[in-house]
Protein backbone atom coordinates (compact mmCIF):
# COMPACT_ATOMS: atom_id res chain seq x y z
CA UNK A 1 0.00 0.00 0.00
CA UNK A 2 1.22 3.70 -0.74
CA UNK A 3 2.26 4.73 2.88
CA UNK A 4 0.83 8.30 1.55
CA UNK A 5 -2.65 6.77 0.52
CA UNK A 6 -2.83 4.22 3.52
CA UNK A 7 -2.23 7.65 6.01
CA UNK A 8 -5.10 9.58 4.90
CA UNK A 9 -7.31 5.88 4.86
CA UNK A 10 -6.25 6.10 8.67
CA UNK A 11 -7.46 9.44 9.67
CA UNK A 12 -10.21 9.78 7.78
CA UNK A 13 -11.58 6.08 9.06
CA UNK A 14 -10.23 7.20 12.75
CA UNK A 15 -11.69 10.34 12.71
CA UNK A 16 -15.23 9.17 12.15
CA UNK A 17 -15.16 6.77 14.87
CA UNK A 18 -14.24 9.91 16.88
CA UNK A 19 -16.58 12.39 15.40
CA UNK A 20 -19.82 9.85 15.33
CA UNK A 21 -19.69 7.52 18.12
CA UNK A 22 -16.10 9.03 20.44
CA UNK A 23 -14.26 6.12 19.34
CA UNK A 24 -10.98 5.85 20.65
CA UNK A 25 -8.76 7.52 17.97
CA UNK A 26 -5.31 6.82 19.32
CA UNK A 27 -2.58 5.76 16.78
CA UNK A 28 0.94 5.14 16.92
CA UNK A 29 0.99 6.29 13.35
CA UNK A 30 -0.36 9.36 13.82
CA UNK A 31 2.02 10.54 16.78
CA UNK A 32 5.42 12.04 16.87
CA UNK A 33 8.34 9.74 16.48
CA UNK A 34 11.88 9.85 15.29
CA UNK A 35 11.07 8.38 12.07
CA UNK A 36 7.26 10.39 11.28
CA UNK A 37 6.24 13.63 12.50
CA UNK A 38 2.20 14.17 11.43
CA UNK A 39 0.83 17.84 11.61
CA UNK A 40 -2.28 20.20 10.88
CA UNK A 41 -2.52 23.76 10.12
CA UNK A 42 -4.65 25.78 11.37
CA UNK A 43 -5.00 29.30 11.97
CA UNK A 44 -1.07 29.59 11.93
CA UNK A 45 -1.08 26.88 14.69
CA UNK A 46 0.46 23.04 13.99
CA UNK A 47 -1.92 20.80 15.80
CA UNK A 48 -1.65 17.16 17.03
CA UNK A 49 -3.73 14.37 15.76
CA UNK A 50 -5.54 14.34 19.11
CA UNK A 51 -5.59 18.42 19.48
CA UNK A 52 -6.65 18.54 15.33
CA UNK A 53 -9.93 15.84 16.44
CA UNK A 54 -10.92 18.27 19.38
CA UNK A 55 -10.83 20.86 17.37
CA UNK A 56 -13.04 19.52 14.71
CA UNK A 57 -15.04 18.34 17.22
CA UNK A 58 -15.58 21.58 19.00
CA UNK A 59 -16.04 23.59 16.00
CA UNK A 60 -19.44 20.89 14.95
CA UNK A 61 -17.38 19.01 11.98
CA UNK A 62 -19.52 16.25 11.97
CA UNK A 63 -17.49 13.68 9.17
CA UNK A 64 -14.16 13.20 7.23
CA UNK A 65 -14.39 12.52 3.48
CA UNK A 66 -11.30 10.90 1.24
CA UNK A 67 -11.41 12.52 -1.68
CA UNK A 68 -8.91 13.09 -4.69
CA UNK A 69 -8.06 16.18 -5.86
CA UNK A 70 -7.07 15.90 -9.46
CA UNK A 71 -9.40 17.43 -11.86
CA UNK A 72 -8.12 14.59 -14.69
CA UNK A 73 -5.94 11.98 -12.92
CA UNK A 74 -3.31 10.40 -15.19
CA UNK A 75 -4.40 7.04 -16.36
CA UNK A 76 -0.46 5.91 -15.99
CA UNK A 77 -0.17 7.23 -12.16
CA UNK A 78 -0.19 3.62 -10.69
CA UNK A 79 3.59 3.18 -12.14
CA UNK A 80 4.51 5.47 -9.73
CA UNK A 81 2.29 4.85 -7.06
CA UNK A 82 5.24 2.44 -5.21
CA UNK A 83 7.36 5.61 -4.46
CA UNK A 84 7.26 8.79 -2.32
CA UNK A 85 4.97 11.63 -4.00
CA UNK A 86 3.75 9.17 -6.48
CA UNK A 87 0.23 8.06 -7.56
CA UNK A 88 -3.11 9.72 -7.70
CA UNK A 89 -3.05 12.52 -5.21
CA UNK A 90 -6.23 13.08 -2.18
CA UNK A 91 -7.27 14.99 0.40
CA UNK A 92 -9.01 14.83 3.21
CA UNK A 93 -12.16 16.56 3.36
CA UNK A 94 -14.17 18.23 6.76
CA UNK A 95 -17.70 18.11 6.64
CA UNK A 96 -20.20 20.66 8.94
CA UNK A 97 -23.66 22.20 8.55
CA UNK A 98 -21.99 24.67 6.56
CA UNK A 99 -18.07 25.87 5.97
CA UNK A 100 -16.62 22.25 4.65
CA UNK A 101 -12.48 22.38 4.36
CA UNK A 102 -10.08 19.98 2.63
CA UNK A 103 -6.76 19.27 3.69
CA UNK A 104 -3.74 18.73 1.82
CA UNK A 105 -0.52 16.58 3.14
CA UNK A 106 2.66 18.09 2.37
CA UNK A 107 5.59 15.39 3.00
CA UNK A 108 9.10 16.65 3.93
CA UNK A 109 11.92 14.45 4.28
CA UNK A 110 14.17 16.33 7.18
CA UNK A 111 17.94 14.61 6.63
CA UNK A 112 20.05 14.01 9.86
CA UNK A 113 23.89 12.80 9.76
CA UNK A 114 22.29 10.18 11.70
CA UNK A 115 18.73 9.91 10.75
CA UNK A 116 15.94 11.14 8.33
CA UNK A 117 12.63 11.51 9.30
CA UNK A 118 9.40 12.39 7.30
CA UNK A 119 7.23 16.00 8.52
CA UNK A 120 3.54 15.59 7.28
CA UNK A 121 2.00 18.72 7.43
CA UNK A 122 -1.97 18.96 6.46
CA UNK A 123 -3.52 22.27 5.35
CA UNK A 124 -7.08 23.77 5.36
CA UNK A 125 -7.95 25.10 1.87
CA UNK A 126 -11.60 25.87 0.53
CA UNK A 127 -14.17 22.77 -0.56
CA UNK A 128 -15.88 24.19 -3.21
CA UNK A 129 -18.58 23.65 -4.66
CA UNK A 130 -17.45 21.92 -8.19
CA UNK A 131 -15.17 19.81 -5.84
CA UNK A 132 -17.77 18.62 -3.98
CA UNK A 133 -19.86 17.79 -7.75
CA UNK A 134 -17.07 15.50 -8.79
CA UNK A 135 -17.45 13.36 -5.15
CA UNK A 136 -20.43 11.51 -6.23
CA UNK A 137 -21.55 8.71 -3.38
CA UNK A 138 -20.77 5.49 -4.16
CA UNK A 139 -22.37 2.60 -3.33
CA UNK A 140 -20.52 -0.24 -1.53
CA UNK A 141 -21.71 -3.23 -3.32
CA UNK A 142 -21.50 -1.52 -6.81
CA UNK A 143 -17.86 -0.83 -5.38
CA UNK A 144 -17.42 -4.19 -4.33
CA UNK A 145 -18.62 -5.98 -7.71
CA UNK A 146 -16.65 -3.23 -9.73
CA UNK A 147 -13.22 -4.71 -8.06
CA UNK A 148 -13.90 -8.24 -8.10
CA UNK A 149 -14.23 -8.29 -11.89
CA UNK A 150 -11.34 -6.26 -11.91
CA UNK A 151 -9.58 -8.84 -10.11
CA UNK A 152 -10.52 -11.81 -12.07
CA UNK A 153 -9.41 -10.07 -15.20
CA UNK A 154 -6.08 -9.43 -13.67
CA UNK A 155 -5.90 -12.88 -12.59
CA UNK A 156 -6.63 -14.25 -16.14
CA UNK A 157 -4.40 -12.15 -17.48
CA UNK A 158 -1.45 -13.05 -14.87
CA UNK A 159 -1.83 -16.94 -15.74
CA UNK A 160 -1.49 -16.08 -19.48
CA UNK A 161 1.79 -14.11 -19.30
CA UNK A 162 3.19 -16.79 -16.96
CA UNK A 163 2.88 -14.74 -13.47
CA UNK A 164 0.33 -16.76 -11.61
CA UNK A 165 2.00 -15.83 -8.30
CA UNK A 166 0.15 -12.58 -8.40
CA UNK A 167 -3.13 -14.53 -9.01
CA UNK A 168 -2.48 -17.66 -6.34
CA UNK A 169 -1.27 -14.87 -3.96
CA UNK A 170 -2.61 -11.74 -4.55
CA UNK A 171 -5.61 -11.58 -6.53
CA UNK A 172 -7.82 -14.71 -5.85
CA UNK A 173 -7.22 -14.33 -1.99
CA UNK A 174 -8.79 -11.17 -2.16
CA UNK A 175 -11.64 -12.27 -4.34
CA UNK A 176 -11.87 -14.34 -1.18
CA UNK A 177 -12.02 -11.70 1.23
CA UNK A 178 -14.61 -10.29 -0.84
CA UNK A 179 -16.90 -13.01 -0.54
CA UNK A 180 -16.10 -13.72 2.84
CA UNK A 181 -15.00 -16.99 2.08
CA UNK A 182 -11.35 -16.74 2.70
CA UNK A 183 -10.29 -19.11 5.67
CA UNK A 184 -7.91 -16.83 6.49
CA UNK A 185 -7.79 -14.67 9.65
CA UNK A 186 -5.27 -12.12 8.71
CA UNK A 187 -5.60 -8.24 8.59
CA UNK A 188 -4.08 -6.97 6.12
CA UNK A 189 -5.82 -3.78 6.36
CA UNK A 190 -5.71 -1.55 9.77
CA UNK A 191 -8.94 -2.39 12.03
CA UNK A 192 -11.98 0.12 11.30
CA UNK A 193 -13.76 1.78 14.11
CA UNK A 194 -16.93 -0.10 14.84
CA UNK A 195 -19.14 2.51 13.37
CA UNK A 196 -18.12 1.08 9.73
CA UNK A 197 -19.62 -2.18 8.32
CA UNK A 198 -18.30 -5.60 7.74
CA UNK A 199 -18.62 -5.15 4.00
CA UNK A 200 -16.03 -2.03 4.64
CA UNK A 201 -14.48 -3.93 6.77
CA UNK A 202 -14.11 -6.59 3.67
CA UNK A 203 -13.70 -4.38 1.15
CA UNK A 204 -10.56 -2.37 2.67
CA UNK A 205 -8.74 -5.76 3.80
CA UNK A 206 -9.41 -6.90 0.22
CA UNK A 207 -8.20 -3.64 -1.48
CA UNK A 208 -4.59 -4.17 1.04
CA UNK A 209 -4.54 -7.50 0.22
CA UNK A 210 -4.55 -6.99 -3.75
CA UNK A 211 -2.18 -3.67 -3.24
CA UNK A 212 0.39 -5.28 -5.81
CA UNK A 213 2.16 -1.55 -7.08
CA UNK A 214 5.38 -0.88 -5.89
CA UNK A 215 9.51 -0.51 -6.29
CA UNK A 216 11.28 -3.54 -6.80
CA UNK A 217 9.73 -6.98 -7.05
CA UNK A 218 6.12 -5.66 -7.52
CA UNK A 219 3.82 -6.00 -10.29
CA UNK A 220 5.16 -2.80 -11.61
CA UNK A 221 8.94 -4.34 -12.32
CA UNK A 222 8.93 -7.87 -14.35
CA UNK A 223 5.46 -8.38 -14.74
CA UNK A 224 5.71 -5.52 -18.01
CA UNK A 225 8.47 -8.18 -19.49
CA UNK A 226 6.85 -10.74 -19.63
CA UNK A 227 3.69 -9.54 -21.31
CA UNK A 228 5.64 -7.68 -23.77
CA UNK A 229 6.99 -11.22 -24.37
CA UNK A 230 3.50 -12.97 -24.33
CA UNK A 231 2.38 -10.09 -27.07
CA UNK A 232 -0.03 -8.98 -24.09
CA UNK A 233 1.58 -5.64 -23.28
CA UNK A 234 -1.58 -3.52 -24.19
CA UNK A 235 -3.88 -5.53 -22.09
CA UNK A 236 -1.06 -5.27 -18.91
CA UNK A 237 -1.33 -2.17 -19.71
CA UNK A 238 -5.15 -1.64 -19.34
CA UNK A 239 -5.35 -3.72 -16.46
CA UNK A 240 -3.26 -2.21 -14.32
CA UNK A 241 -4.78 0.56 -14.98
CA UNK A 242 -8.18 -0.39 -14.22
CA UNK A 243 -6.91 -2.18 -11.01
CA UNK A 244 -5.11 0.85 -9.33
CA UNK A 245 -8.46 2.71 -10.30
CA UNK A 246 -11.12 0.19 -8.94
CA UNK A 247 -8.32 0.15 -5.45
CA UNK A 248 -8.25 3.64 -4.77
CA UNK A 249 -11.93 3.87 -5.38
CA UNK A 250 -12.45 1.20 -2.72
CA UNK A 251 -10.66 2.77 -0.45
CA UNK A 252 -12.52 5.56 -0.90
CA UNK A 253 -15.94 4.26 -0.64
CA UNK A 254 -15.06 2.05 2.63
CA UNK A 255 -13.86 4.80 4.49
CA UNK A 256 -16.60 6.90 3.01
CA UNK A 257 -19.39 4.67 3.85
CA UNK A 258 -20.25 6.29 6.87
CA UNK A 259 -20.47 9.67 5.43
CA UNK A 260 -23.84 9.01 3.37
Amino acid sequence: MNGELHQMLLITALGNGYLINANDAASKELEQTDRLIVRFCSEDQLLTWSAWLEQLRNQKYQRLMLVHTADNPSTSSWQSSGFAGGGARHGIATLATTGHMIWIPEWKLDRHPTRSSWQVTYCAYPYSGSQQAGHAFVPLADVTLQLRTVLEQVGTLAEQIGEAFWKQNFFDPALQLLDGSSQETAKYAFELPPVYSAEAWRLLNAVYKSWVFGGMGSWNDSTPGMAYAHGKEAEYERYSGELYEALLQSSRTAVNSVVF
